[in-house]
C-alpha cells in the first residue's frame, strides 16, 4: 500500500537540510585544514619550493630600475607565489610572506589587511623568519604601507579614513612620531582642538625640539581658546600675509575678529594689514581696540601713533617712514636713511621722521648732516630737549673720525652720569682710534683736570692745543694744568669745558620702534611659531 503523496515543498525542504549538512561538513573539513600550524613546525617541501620561487622573482624585482608595482611581471609572480603558498598551508610564514609581498609591490591596502590578519592570529611583525627581502623588517613595511595608504586617503578628501589608518598604526607602535603628528593635524582640521592638543603634547614628549610640533600645539591651544572658526580665519590671514596678499590677509583677520570679538591678536594683525594697505583710518580703530585690552602693548602703541601720523602727514610719508623703520630694525642703516629722508621729502613737517633722520645720520658718522637734522627737529618742536642734547653731541663728534664717534658718545654719556673711570677709559679708546682729534684729547684733559691729576691734564691739553692751535682755551688750560702740576698755584681752577658752548642737559634717547614679531597671548607665548614675520 502506498503512503500519502510527498509534497514538492517537502522534498525541497529535505534537500535543503541535506545541503546544509553537507556544506557544514565541508566547512568543518575546510576549517580543519586551514588550522595554522605552530610557528616552529617545519614547512612541507612543496611549500618551500613555492616560496623559493617567489623569493627569486622578488630579487629580480628589487634589481629592476622600474618602481615596484603589482602589475610588474616579477612582482606579479611574487604575489602568485604567496597566494599559492597560503592555499597550500595556512602558516605564520606563508601569511607573513603574503603580507610582505603586498607591501613590497606597493599594494598598500592589501598589505595592511594582511598584516592585521597576521597580528589577529597572534603572530608579531618582528619575527625573524622573513624570507622575502629580509633586510627590510615587516614593521618597516607596515609603516610605509600605513603612511602611503593614509596619505592617499587624505589627498582624496577622506580625512576620517586617513585618521583610522594612523590610529591603527599608533595602536601598533605607540611611540611612533609620524602617526601622532598626523593625528594632531587631522583632528585639528576636523574641528576637534581638544583631541589635537593631546596629540601635539604627546609629540613634544617624543620630540621636544620639533618646530612643527610646537607650532601645532600653539594652533590647538589657539582653537581651544578662541574657537575653531576664529582660529581658521586667522590661519588664512597669516598664510595670505606671508605671501604678500594683503587684501586677503586683512579679510582673514577681520573675519577672525568677527567670529570672536575678544580675539585681540586678530585685531593686532588686522590693524597691521590695514596700515600696509594704506588705510590708516581703518587701522586706528583696530589698534585702539588692542590697546583697550592690552594697554602696555608696545607694538600697538607704536603702530597707533604711526597710523595717526599717516593720517596727519599723508600715506606716502607714513609708508616711507614705515619702510625706514623696518630697514633700521634689520640693521641696514643706509636703506633706513634713504627711506626716512624720502618720508621728510614727502612731508617736511613730519617731526618723528626728522628725529630718525637725524639719529641715523649720527649713527652713520655723518655728524654735520646730523646737526642739520636736529636743527630741523628744533624748528618743528623748539622744546625738544633730546634734540638739543644730540645736536650738541653731534657737533662735538665732528671733531673725531666717524669710526670713533660711537665710542665718543658713550664716553660723554659716562662723564655726564659722573662715571669718570669709565669715561676716561672710553676717551682713551677714542684717542687710540683717532690720535689727531683735538676734541677727544680736550675731554681726556678735562677728566684728568677734574680729578686733580694735573700732570695728565697738562699732557692731554697740550696735545689738544698742538692739534688745534687756533683754540686759545686749550693752550690756556694746558698752561694752567702744568703750573698746578709744578705747585705754582694751590688754588685749582674750575674744571674746564672742552668748548665754549655750555653743556646741554641730556635728554632721553629717541623712542625705538618695537620688535617686529607676531603678538601672542600670555598663555600661548612660546619660543617657536613657525610663522612669525618681519616688518614688511
Amino acid at each position: 500500500m502506498m503512503g500519502p503523496p510527498v509534497r514538492a515543498s517537502g522534498v525541497r525542504a529535505v534537500r535543503s537540510s541535506l545541503l546544509v549538512v553537507v556544506v557544514g561538513l565541508l566547512l568543518m573539513v575546510s576549517f580543519g585544514l586551514a588550522q595554522p600550524l605552530p610557528d616552529e613546525a617545519p614547512l612541507p617541501a612543496e611549500v618551500e619550493a613555492v616560496l623559493a620561487r617567489g623569493v627569486e622573482a622578488a630579487e629580480r624585482g628589487m634589481a629592476s630600475p622600474a618602481a615596484p608595482h603589482p602589475d610588474h611581471a616579477d612582482w606579479r609572480l611574487v604575489l602568485e607565489a604567496g597566494r599559492e603558498a597560503v592555499e597550500l598551508l595556512d602558516h605564520a610564514v606563508t601569511r607573513r610572506f603574503m603580507a610582505r609581498a603586498y607591501a613590497l609591490s606597493g599594494w598598500s591596502s592589501r598589505a595592511l589587511a594582511a598584516f592585521d590578519e597576521l597580528l589577529r592570529f597572534g603572530h608579531p611583525l618582528g619575527a625573524e623568519d622573513e624570507r622575502l627581502v629580509p633586510e627590510i623588517t615587516s614593521l618597516e613595511l607596515y609603516r610605509q604601507a600605513a603612511a602611503d595608504m593614509a596619505f592617499a586617503r587624505y589627498q582624496a578628501g577622506d580625512a576620517a579614513g586617513a585618521e583610522r589608518v594612523y590610529a591603527r598604526w599608533l595602536e601598533l607602535e605607540p611611540d611612533a612620531p609620524e602617526p601622532v603628528r598626523w593625528l594632531g593635524r587631522l583632528t585639528l582640521e576636523q574641528g576637534d582642538p581638544e583631541a589635537a592638543l593631546a596629540y601635539w603634547e604627546r609629540l613634544l614628549e617624543l620630540l621636544p625640539d620639533d618646530e612643527a610640533a610646537i607650532y601645532g600645539l600653539r594652533e590647538a591651544q589657539r582653537e581651544v581658546r578662541v574657537g575653531p572658526a576664529a582660529a581658521a580665519a586667522f590661519r588664512d590671514g597669516i598664510a595670505a600675509y606671508e605671501v604678500g596678499r594683503l587684501e586677503d590677509a586683512f579679510d582673514g583677520f577681520a573675519a577672525a575678529l568677527e567670529a570672536n570679538p575678544a580675539y585681540v591678536d586678530a585685531a593686532w594683525w588686522a590693524g597691521r594689514s590695514a596700515l600696509e594697505l594704506g588705510r590708516p583710518e581703518v587701522a586706528v580703530g583696530y589698534w585702539s581696540l588692542v590697546l583697550d585690552e592690552r594697554p602696555d602693548d608696545p607694538g600697538a602703541t607704536y603702530f597707533l601713533r604711526l597710523a595717526e601720523d599717516q593720517i596727519r602727514y599723508g600715506v606716502q610719508a607714513g609708508r616711507a617712514f614705515f619702510d625706514g623703520m623696518a630697514a633700521y630694525e634689520s640693521g641696514d642703516l643706509e636703506a633706513a636713511l634713504d627711506a626716512l629722508e624720502a618720508a621728510v621729502a614727502a612731508n617736511a613737517g613730519y617731526t618723528t621722521a626728522w628725529v630718525w633722520v637725524a639719529r641715523v645720520r649720527q649713527e652713520l658718522g655723518r655728524y654735520e648732516a646730523a646737526v642739520e637734522g636736529w636743527e630741523r627737529v628744533l624748528e618743528l618742536d623748539p622744546g625738544d630737549a633730546r634734540a638739543r642734547y644730540f645736536k650738541t653731541l653731534a657737533r662735538q663728534q665732528q671733531g673725531v673720525r666717524p669710526e670713533a664717534g660711537e665710542g665718543f658718545a658713550q664716553a660723554v654719556a659716562a662723564y655726564e652720569r659722573a662715571d669718570f673711570v669709565t669715561a676716561e677709559a672710553l676717551f682713551r679708546e677714542v684717542v687710540a682710534i683717532d690720535p689727531t682729534s683735538a676734541t677727544a684729547w680736550s675731554w681726556v684733559g678735562r677728566g684728568a683736570f677734574g680729578e686733580r691729576r694735573y700732570e695728565d691734564a697738562a699732557v692731554a691739553y697740550g696735545r689738544a692745543s698742538l692739534l688745534n692751535p687756533s683754540d686759545d682755551d686749550l693752550a690756556f688750560f694746558a698752561a694752567e694744568a702744568a703750573a698746578l702740576a709744578r705747585g705754582d698755584d694751590d688754588t685749582p681752577l674750575p674744571t674746564p669745558a672742552p668748548e665754549p658752548e655750555p653743556e646741554p642737559e641730556p635728554g632721553p634717547e629717541p623712542e625705538p620702534a618695537p620688535e617686529p614679531v607676531e603678538p601672542v597671548d600670555d598663555d600661548t607665548e612660546g619660543a617657536a611659531h613657525g610663522r612669525a614675520v618681519a616688518l614688511a
